[in-house]
């Protein structure tokens, strides 16, 4: 009886052993999230990358982009980088926040994900900055 208990325990443990291994890969598998506050620009990345189209001029073939699909992007002004616009769970719309923004000056706080080179955001606030005199 005590060799069956033995055996039951053991295979307990190691099922308890792998079910911890296999939640702990899932979890690195989560790219870890870091709330930031970035001042910059909306831009439509595919004209912005491909074309070099930014600015005023461009809004409405941004917000046409956006309404095709396109993910908006925010174009950090200190330093290049392009932070693409995802929603914070699957079927959002990762346009809502900053469609009416397209193409402006603005200031963005969210959640930025950094994963195989490309940085994305899940936009929490958006405002327009007001040019200064």
């Amino acid at each position: 009886m005590k060799k069956i208990q033995s055996l039951i325990f053991s295979a307990f443990l190691l099922t308890a052993l792998a079910v911890n291994g296999l939640l702990a890969a899932d979890e690195s598998k989560k790219a870890p999230a870091k709330e930031i506050t970035i001042t910059g620009q909306v831009i439509d990345p595919a004209c912005y990358i491909k074309e070099g189209r930014s600015g005023p001029e461009h809004k409405k073939c941004a917000q046409a982009c956006a309404k095709a699909g396109q993910s908006l992007a925010i174009l950090d002004k200190k330093t290049g980088k392009i932070y693409v616009s995802i929603g914070a769970e699957m079927m959002d719309d990762p346009n809502a926040k900053i469609f009416d923004l397209a193409e402006e000056k603005v200031k963005v706080t969210g959640k930025v994900y950094e994963k195989g080179g490309i940085s994305a955001i899940v936009i929490s606030k958006a405002e327009k900055l007001v040019a200064s005199k």
